[in-house]
């Protein structure tokens, strides 16, 4: 038990103090007072206390009379409180012990009881005595420790806030959302679990409820952010109660932890968005059905046709020739829908993370590329930052070859120096692969739609599926695509935000 200078809650139900009158006056009025009450001297001595008092704490009738008030301090406390007493006296005044708040006093049987202590110091034949009540506190604690339970019973957090911000109960599940124990809660005011930027603000709103308070939601349903000791931010919806209790109005707030929801929306949208691009994929890819193959299946038709009349004149040699003509023609579009079904299957696969060196990744793609090509470009590969990712291997790969394929094939044999470089830059977890030439580059009027399913330029002979590929890899990767390309050479550049970086 300890003495606190800070004034707590008025102690109306003490006796008024007397400009003076003699020791039994006092002592009746102890036995008078409606509740457990004693009286003491300035050295703690116990000159009376009234049966109330003697029951409460299990002893006999004017068994407490004669005893230090030492013998009703917890054992822990003792050493220092007969300095607080003598702080007390110096500068006496009507108040509560501790501020108000619940301290404990032993019983005669050595077993701790809750109470609040009021105390009153009176003159007495000069003497400086003092007049002190208790309030038995045992049923409150009961009755809290019973919502305690109820309140740990729930599965969202809830929190009590006294009219100062102090948290004075919290639950199970308010620990694990504010992320520590409930005693380090309870050394915080409710400020501290906003983001610093929002604590003046907050002070001030919470000051405004108290003055006219109601069950409502805290920034009307808008999602707000809360910030653990952990250190971690947690978006939340947070409902307001006022309670009256016997201390004073509390505030009860229900805490809607929305990470779960928020993290469910993102897959939802993640979802929404592959399922567009296959969506846009699959109208590319029956446009180009309906316009890019049917005029390969006319040729085999007509050619075919060729063969019959062939047949009937006799002119096996000239029917041979189409024959073959229908065949060239079947097998290129053969590949066209091998590589429409490729790009189908791209994303829809598992493929495992692993390590990757990124630097011998793309070396060792490039000397594929141009094992057999005597007229390959010069290649660099330049490098700022680790160059080592844990990352779907396979995915990043088919990308950056497809990037390098490109690159070889429309560079520019005009010039006198023709190359190909591949800039790797890495910053914690943010990866930039830019697969630069200074070849035949792209026109503008075809800049906007390179990306689409079966566009290829003029100079190609391929499908024109190679940069959807590119595109579609990426994407599955978290990562952007951007490109821009001039007389000069093209870059493409690929950005990765989120990507682990191995040190």
């Amino acid at each position: 038990m300890r003495l606190d200078t800070t004034a707590g809650p008025d102690p109306g139900a003490l006796p008024g103090s007397f400009p003076g009158g003699d020791l039994g006056q006092y002592c009746l009025a102890v036995a008078l007072c409606p509740m457990p009450a004693l009286l003491c001297d300035p050295e703690g001595l116990i000159l009376a206390a009234n049966p109330l008092l003697e029951r409460m704490l299990g002893y006999d009738e004017s068994g407490l009379s004669g005893l230090s008030v030492t013998a009703l301090i917890p054992e822990p406390q003792r050493e220092g409180h007969a300095a607080l007493m003598q702080a007390f006296h110096q500068l006496p005044r009507r108040r509560s012990m501790n501020g108000g708040a619940e301290v404990s006093v032993r019983r005669r049987d050595g077993a701790l009881l809750p109470v609040e202590v009021l105390l009153n110091p009176v003159q007495v034949d000069q003497r400086a005595l003092t007049f002190t009540a208790f309030l038995d506190t045992s049923a409150r604690r009961r009755a809290e420790r019973r919502l305690r339970d109820v309140l740990n019973a729930a599965a969202t957090a809830m929190i009590l806030v006294d009219e100062t911000g102090r948290i004075r109960l919290v639950n199970a599940a308010a620990c694990t959302l504010l992320g520590g124990p409930e005693e380090a809660l309870l050394e915080h005011s409710v400020d501290h679990f906003l983001p610093p930027d929002l604590h003046a603000a907050h002070r001030v709103h919470r000051a405004n409820y108290h003055i006219a308070s109601s069950p409502r939601a805290m920034a009307m349903n808008r999602p707000l952010k809360v910030v653990g000791l952990d250190g971690v931010e947690r978006p939340v919806n947070i409902a307001l109660r006022p309670v009256e209790t016997e201390s004073g109005q509390r505030v009860v707030a229900t805490i809607y932890d929305l990470s779960e929801t928020f993290s469910y929306q993102q897959e939802l949208k993640s979802r929404a968005d592959g399922l567009a691009a296959l969506n846009e994929e699959l109208t590319q890819f029956a446009y180009s059905a309906s316009h890019d193959l049917r005029a390969p299946l006319a040729t085999i038709s007509g050619l075919l046709d060729l063969c019959l009349e062939d047949l009937e004149a006799g002119d096996t040699a000239e029917c041979r020739r189409n024959i073959h003509a229908a065949l060239e023609t079947s097998q290129r579009n053969i590949h066209k829908v091998e590589a429409v079904l490729t790009l189908a299957r791209a994303g829809m696969q598992e493929v495992p993370v692993e390590r990757m060196e990124l630097d011998e990744a793309v070396a060792g793609a490039w000397s594929r590329l141009t094992r057999d090509r005597a007229d390959a470009p010069g290649f660099v590969i330049d490098c700022d930052g680790p160059v080592a990712l844990m990352t779907e291997r396979r995915t990043l790969l088919t990308a950056i070859e497809n990037l390098l394929s490109n690159a070889l094939r429309f560079h520019d044999p005009e010039r006198d120096a023709p190359w190909v470089a591949v800039r790797i830059r890495t910053r914690a977890r943010k990866v930039s692969i830019c697969v630069s030439d200074n070849g035949l580059g792209i026109p503008d009027t075809e800049q906007p739609r390179v990306f689409e399913m079966f566009r290829r330029s003029a100079r190609s002979e391929g499908h024109g599926l190679g940069l959807s590929l590119v595109m579609k890899h990426v994407r599955r990767l978290g990562g952007l695509v951007s490109l821009s390309s001039s007389p000069s050479g093209t870059d493409v550049i690929l950005s990765f935000d989120d990507m682990e970086v191995l040190s």
